[in-house]
């Protein structure tokens, strides 16, 4: 696995990466493919490398991307931190940090999901706003995500 990663890295450099967004994006996805659904720090370290860029930088830009996995989990649960999101969404958050001991960036529930959060969705009207596997949910109960977590 190792010279494929080093190749593609290298075949999205010479077509931009690290600084064109979209050349970088389509290098993630086609490393996290090639290492088996999941982009694991070493992937994060060999493909820093051959960008001139640090794995911290990748990991950054890979939160950000719903589809982009970091970790084993299952599933990922995208909670949008927005200004209305954020003052209806209360309960949930408060379900999620306090009650199941979510943490930004980490996996809950057993490592069945990892928990992100990002800005604003441009959903505000339909706050608050989550997106699960990267499906935008529009106004999301306490009782809906208990659901969904569930079902995962």
């Amino acid at each position: 696995m190792k010279e494929t990663l080093q190749e593609i890295a290298l075949y999205y450099k010479n077509q931009g990466a690290p600084s064109d967004q979209s050349a970088l994006l389509s290098c993630l996805r086609e490393a996290q493919q090639a290492c088996g659904g999941m982009l694991d720090a070493a992937a994060q370290q060999e493909i820093g490398a051959v960008l001139g860029v640090k794995p911290t930088y990748l990991q950054a830009v890979a939160k950000r991307i719903s589809d982009l996995k970091l970790s084993g989990a299952s599933h990922t649960l995208t909670v949008c931190q927005g200004v209305n999101c954020s003052r209806e969404g209360k309960s949930i958050h408060r379900y999620l940090e306090d009650e199941l001991g979510a943490k930004p960036g980490k996996t809950f529930l057993g490592g069945k999901w990892i928990y992100q959060t990002v800005g604003c969705q441009r959903a505000c009207r339909t706050a608050p706003n989550v997106r699960v596997d990267g499906q935008l949910m529009t106004g999301m109960t306490l009782e809906r995500l208990k659901e969904i977590l569930q079902k995962g």
